[in-house]
Parts: structure tokens; sequence; C-alpha cells
């Protein structure tokens, strides 16, 4: 899909009693007057959103943050009511443009962004990629991540939004840094 968001990375739906809401996020692109990177999301129907970061993965972050925030504000759930699991009704827009993922879910694939970090051990380079549906878990995504080249693990969740999230939590956990790491300038 292209329009104003440009190529859609991260594309989920959710149900909030009998309504389906899609969540979709653009492919960041450079801002060259400003030097920043922005990232255009859309909730539901309602007009497209702008965010900006200083770098492509901070965008994303940006725009995730801002998705949370505005399910929020218009009463969509944020976890799964009990008993009942929050399964996306639409399937992905776009398929790994690498074609990893469909045959090997454990592939990295494509990156979202990367970005590098400070740690209390020195500076390290974080690579996350974009998440895709586990083909032998239908109702789990998995968004791969690389620090540096020694670790690759996987954040996962119920859609492609809080498996992005999972994953940067994840590198913020691991590496004993702040949440909002991909926001932060240090």
């Amino acid at each position: 899909m292209n329009n104003e968001r440009g190529e859609v990375i991260v594309v989920t739906a959710v149900r909030d009693g009998e309504r389906e809401v899609r969540i979709e996020i653009g492919e960041p692109r450079h801002d060259a007057s400003t030097h920043d990177w922005m990232c255009t999301y859309r909730v539901g129907g309602s007009r497209e959103h702008k965010v900006r970061g200083p770098n492509r993965l901070a965008a994303v972050y940006a725009a995730l943050v801002e998705v949370e925030n505005t399910a929020t504000r218009v009463d969509l759930p944020n976890r799964a009511a009990a008993g009942q699991p929050r399964t996306p009704a639409l399937p992905r827009l776009l398929p790994n443009a690498s074609g990893a993922g469909a045959a090997d879910p454990r592939a990295f694939g494509p990156p979202l962004g990367a970005r590098a970090v400070q740690t209390p051990s020195g500076p390290v380079v974080v690579t996350i990629a974009r998440p895709r549906r586990d083909p032998n878990r239908p109702h789990t995504y998995l968004c791969p991540f690389r620090i540096d080249d020694r670790t690759e693990a996987f954040g996962q969740g119920p859609d492609d939004i809080r498996a992005v999230m999972s994953a940067i939590r994840s590198v913020g956990a691991i590496l004993g840094i702040p949440r909002k790491w991909p926001t932060s300038t240090t």
C-alpha cells in the first residue's frame, strides 16, 4: 500500500466489541529540511498523524507510542479481556520484502531500523526487524532484534505493534537502559 504513509510496515486490527479498528504505520521518511525522520500512522478511519524522531528507529517508536496512546483515548482495549484472546482480524498487508519469515519464522528479515546506543559497557548497535506472524503459532507475532552481532532474539505479541514494543522493551532490559531508549539522546 502506498500513499502519504508510504509503504505500510506495521499493520494490525483490533476489535472493540463488534467494531474492528485498523492500525497502520508507514515507512519512516527522512525530512531533508529538518534532518529528522518522519513516520505517519493512522488509527481506524482517523486522519493521518505524523511524528518525528532524530533517527529512523526513533520515528517508528514515536509512532508506536502514539498509537498506544490513541488506542487508550478511543477506548480500544490495550490488553485482551479475560478469557478472550485478542487476535488481529486482518492479515498482514505486505509480505516480508526479503521473503524471509514465510518459510523460516526465525530468519531476521528486513530491518525497521538500527541505532547506536550507549550502555554502561560501551556502545552497541541495536537493529530491529519488521514483525511478522509466526506460521507455527497463528496468534503470535515475532519481532527479531540484534544487539551488535552477539545477541539475536525475538519480541513477541498478539499483533505487530505489541511484538515491536516487546522487542524494544527487551532490548532495554537486556542492556540495562531506559525503556525509551529509541528516543533517548544518550
